[in-house]
């Protein structure tokens, strides 16, 4: 009976790690999935700038 209970911790700090390790993995593709919308607008607006003639003070 108390090697069942010895075995809690273990089980309880598995949770814990499995439980961090999936935290860490979420927020790794959250960071990508935001850096590539981030890099899709930046890259639209890029080129619009580029259709875009600018023209100089001096002329």
């Amino acid at each position: 009976m108390e090697a069942a209970f010895a075995i809690i911790p273990f089980l309880f700090m598995l949770v814990i790690y499995f439980a961090g390790l999936g935290f860490v993995i979420w927020f790794a593709i959250t960071l990508i999935k935001s850096q590539k919308e981030r890099n899709a607008i930046l890259k639209d607006i890029s080129n619009k700038l580029d259709k875009i003639e600018f023209k100089n003070k001096e002329e």
